[in-house]
């Protein structure tokens, strides 16, 4: 999985490789509250020039989609 929607709020996957490129522009992480605690997961918003752009959204789908298939082979790797 390398986007998620909530709120009508486009966010994308993110890992040590992208998440600078989401923190220059100061988007924010995907959180939800677990009882008192709040939990953010490695999604962050989708830059709203992206949206408005198909180019520039694919390109970082593209990022988000990388981030996604190394998350998954760390979790392969992890379980051997």
């Amino acid at each position: 999985m390398f986007g998620l929607i909530a709120s009508d709020i486009l966010y994308l996957k993110t890992d040590s490789q992208t998440k600078p490129q989401f923190d220059a522009l100061e988007l924010e992480p995907f959180c939800y509250s677990k009882g008192e605690k709040e939990v953010a997961l490695s999604y962050s918003q989708a830059p709203d020039e992206a949206i408005e752009d198909m180019a520039l959204l694919c390109q970082w789908a593209n990022d988000a989609y990388g981030a996604a298939l190394r998350s998954a082979n760390n979790k392969k790797k992890n379980k051997k």
